[in-house]
């Protein structure tokens, strides 16, 4: 509960300046990021999502650590996540992987146990002519 003495002053702050009160700039440090820089960082996260926060600071000019940095996209909604460490399936391999799969999905156990595979290549040891 508030005491009647600061609910009193409450009301005497408003009545001597209705429109400024609830205004005034709260006092504290600074922040370490600007709206400006802000705009800065978020771009060069959508430029390329691969980034480390120190590129990021060197990208920017940040005055600030990269962790302040990571906080701050982490307020802004941004999680980071583990880049992969093999590159991703283009078009031409999806298509390729699924000609492939046509191509021998009527194969049985017999003759898939012809056939050699290598981390490079796969070869087919002896395939009777039909």
């Amino acid at each position: 509960l508030l005491s009647g003495e600061l609910i009193e002053n409450f009301i005497l702050h408003f009545l001597n300046d209705p429109e400024g009160y609830g205004t005034k700039k709260s006092s504290g440090r600074p922040k370490d990021i600007s709206p400006a820089l802000s705009r800065r960082i978020r771009l060069a996260v959508c430029q390329d999502t691969g980034r480390s926060s120190t590129q990021i600071k060197a990208i920017t000019g940040a005055d600030c650590s990269p962790i302040t940095i990571r906080r701050h996209l982490r307020e802004k909604g941004f999680r980071n996540k583990k880049r992969l460490q093999r590159p991703r399936l283009l078009q031409r391999h999806k298509i390729a992987r699924l000609d492939f799969a046509r191509v021998h999905q009527t194969w049985d156990i017999e003759r898939w146990k012809k056939v050699r595979i290598t981390s490079l290549f796969w070869t087919i040891l002896h395939v009777p002519r039909i």
